[in-house]
């Protein structure tokens, strides 16, 4: 009978810690939590006087940021709940970040015009 803490690809004996999920899974709900909020100051700030011309790029970019927010509370839901699948969800945890990032730094850019 299989254990259910083991990982097939881990080896025998070698389990992933439950942190090897926490810890990337938090990590990337952060980051993702703090570029919608960035985001939000940013299209605040862009429609305070007169609009600014790329402010649906901002709305784009609040909206686009909540897409891996949630992504990221399903990985760690994912990865918490089932043994078995931390180290794929560890990896999609870590990756979360650098494409949010990616998708901050493509707004921004959409939204200056150049």
């Amino acid at each position: 009978m299989p254990d259910e803490d083991r990982d097939e690809d881990a080896g025998p004996g070698r389990a992933w810690r439950p942190w090897t999920i926490w810890l990337p899974g938090l990590l990337a709900l952060a980051a993702s939590g703090l570029l919608v909020i960035a985001d939000a100051l940013a299209g605040v700030m862009g429609s305070w006087d007169t609009p600014a011309p790329g402010l649906r790029w901002i709305t784009a970019a609040v909206i686009g940021h909540c897409a891996p927010a949630v992504l990221s509370l399903v990985v760690l839901a994912a990865g918490a709940t089932r043994p078995s699948r931390r180290r794929a969800a560890a990896i999609a945890a870590w990756m979360i970040i650098p494409a949010g990032v990616a998708w901050f730094l493509l707004a921004v850019r959409l939204a200056s015009g150049t």
